[in-house]
Parts: structure tokens; sequence; C-alpha cells
């Protein structure tokens, strides 16, 4: 299936000056553009006693913001309005910013470390983490580039076993959590930080790469209203064990044709594959201005249950 729609008039407040005498106007404006493809591939076959059921799953979405607020007449005071930067909300340095031609998730910090060529966090001549102010750094957008999933069942006789993969490509996530527990040296990358004797910058003033002591480089960079954007934000892209299931159906059992089964059921195993420290698919609020955020947010928990079935 492939899908395209624009959707106008979008309801947002644009943030007037305390000069225009209101504190807020809500006005419905602009076009936002999505796009995008969901395809489906299955595969169901059996050999004998043997069956082998496959489903596989890939959706893309592509979001395009076409137009913010342009032009628009005041209703009252007739002053004609035009904006090409919005900001919408966010946790400390991290900012969701609406901008003409990018998307509705696409997150920026208002503050980076400064780093070399090489990728080297810069260090002042006092010793001290060479920060900069700048009006926005893309960190990315919280949208991921694509999901998929691939479910397979599997008989065999009377037994039934099931497991199915879930993956999220692409997409940031900022954590404000992982920021306050490197602050108090709680985390485990302070740990291996001090383990390792300090962690690596490059000083200024002697123009070579040197170890800074982890508590006072983590208690810089963890301090900056919620932590530094570019250094706790994460790629969202993960691989998970979504589900797992093994079964057995008692024929026969309360009478001819009476069958009855029984499962053992898992979900959310475990990860095969994440960046984040967190379960990057969890968010704060599901309002636009914390998508993508986590501070102290609940975590991901595994559940097992049993299941029966009986047919007649």
């Amino acid at each position: 299936a492939y899908y395209y729609a624009k959707t106008y008039n979008q309801t947002f407040d644009p943030g007037l000056s305390v000069s225009s005498g209101y504190s807020t106007l809500y006005v419905q404006t602009g076009a936002v553009r999505n796009s995008g493809v969901e395809l489906s591939l299955g595969y169901n076959n059996k050999w004998g006693d043997f069956g082998w059921n496959s489903t596989f799953v890939f959706s893309h979405n592509d979001n395009k913001i076409l137009e913010l607020l342009d032009n628009y007449k005041h209703p009252e005071t007739g002053e004609i309005i035009t904006k090409e930067r919005l900001d919408v909300g966010g946790l400390g340095q991290a900012r969701f910013v609406l901008k003409t031609g990018g998307s509705l998730g696409d997150l920026y910090s208002t503050q980076d470390l400064v780093r070399d060529a090489n990728g080297n966090i810069l260090v002042n001549n006092d010793g001290s983490v060479m920060i900069q102010n700048t009006e926005d750094i893309k960190l990315g957008s919280v949208f991921a580039k694509a999901n998929l999933s691939w479910r397979n069942d599997f008989t065999w006789r009377d037994l039934n076993f099931g497991f199915m993969v879930n993956a999220r490509l692409g997409g940031v996530v900022y954590s404000a959590t992982q920021a306050a527990l490197d602050l108090y040296g709680v985390s485990e990358a302070t740990a291996e930080a001090r383990d390792n004797g300090g962690v690596e910058v490059f000083n200024t003033a002697t123009n070579s790469v040197e170890k800074m002591d982890a508590q006072k480089f983590y208690t810089a960079i963890g301090s900056i209203n919620g932590g530094s954007g570019d250094y706790y934000a994460y790629s969202q892209t993960n691989f998970r064990l979504r589900e797992l299931s093994l079964g057995y159906t008692f024929r026969n059992l309360l009478g001819n044709g009476n069958d009855l089964n029984l499962s053992v059921i898992a979900r959310n195993l475990f990860f095969l594959y994440k960046d984040c420290p967190s379960d990057p698919d969890t968010s704060m609020s599901t309002s636009n201005g914390y998508a993508g955020m986590g501070y102290y947010r609940i975590p991901a928990t595994r559940s097992f249950g049993l299941n029966l079935k009986l047919s007649f």
C-alpha cells in the first residue's frame, strides 16, 4: 500500500512577543505532507507433519512541513504575521523546532560541545570543557525511517513454536536521564571512565589528547540544563525479540474433536541490538514537544503468560 496525504490548517501557538499585548494566540494555518509505503510478505507451507507460517511487515513514512505561518492576518489588529521557525517545546537544550522543509519530529540542540576534526572534545586553557551556544544544531528526527516486523510460527505434530522480531530503523532520542545519572556519577559510563583513568579530550593549550578527570568531565556536561543536547542524543535503531511462544495441543482430551491447546507466551524479552541506554521506543509523553524524550520514564517490562484455548 502507498499513501500520500496533505493536512492543512494545523492548530498551534506561534509564540507572539509580549509587546503584542497578547499572551497566547492560537492560529490555524500551515500544511504538512505525509507519504509512505506499507508492505507485507507472507509464506505458509506444510511438509508432512511440519508446518511453517512466516510474515514480514515493512513500513516507511516521510513527514514534511510544506508551510508554517505565512502572511497570517491577525483577526483583531490586522497585523501580518510570518514565522519560519517555531519552538514547540522540549527538555533542556533539546528542542523541537518546526521549519519549512523539515518534519514535525525534528530535534535540535541550542548548545553543543566543541570538537576537533577527529571528533575529540576540546577543553579550554583552564581545563574546562569547551561549549558553544548556537541557534539550532540539528540532532535528527524522532521519527523512525522504517519499522520492521518478522513473525514465524512452526508446527510439528501437536507441538507449536513461534517468535516475532521487531526493528526500528533510524530516529534519535534524547536522554536527560542519562545526563542526570552521569552528573551524580552513578551510571555505567562514569564507572568505566573512572576505571580508565578519565575521559579523553583534546587540550588546546598543550595541543594534545589527554585524559580529563571523570568527575570533572561528567559534572560539566551533565549539568548543562538537562545535559548537553548532542552528547545525550542516541540512535533509536533497535532490534528486539518481541514475542516467544511454545505450546502443545492435547487432541480429543474432552471428547472426540474437543482439543485443548496449552501455550506459554513471553513478550518483550530482550534486545538483540540497541544504542540508547534505555528503551528507545518509550517516551515521557505523547505530546509533540516531548516525543523521543527520556527523563526518568517508566522502564520497559517483560511479561510472561499462560494461554489455554479450547476448540470443539
